[in-house]
């Protein structure tokens, strides 16, 4: 198996690019190629942030990165909801879901600035 596929953060964002995938392909065909090709690309770039950042020796740098990029996909998730693409079910979430994987960055954070 990968290096990086065991991390609980890897498998956390993976699991929220799903839900993007899934919920994106509803939005009206105004919003799926433009919010909906963005919020998709966030969550790519995330999940290629995690495995750079876990086979790094640079990782305070990189997660920095990370926690950006995670903040960009707060951005367009609510962009989302206040257009009215997502219930606030699927927003509500989908933000567990992105509060959860920003726990594990500062942690992951916290233990990189100790090494």
């Amino acid at each position: 198996m990968s290096r990086y596929f065991h991390i609980p953060i890897f498998q956390q964002t993976y699991i929220l690019t799903l839900a993007v995938y899934k919920t994106t392909v509803n939005f009206n065909k105004e919003h799926k190629y433009t919010l909906g090709c963005e919020l998709k690309n966030v969550c790519h770039k995330l999940l290629r942030l995690i495995v750079l950042v876990n086979s790094s020796g640079r990782k305070t740098e990189q997660l920095k990165d990370l926690s950006q990029e995670l903040e960009n996909l707060r951005i367009y998730l609510r962009l989302a909801y206040d257009l009215k693409l997502l219930g606030p079910g699927i927003f509500g979430k989908i933000n567990e879901q992105i509060e959860a994987i920003g726990k594990q960055i500062g942690g992951w954070q916290k233990w990189a600035n100790r090494k």
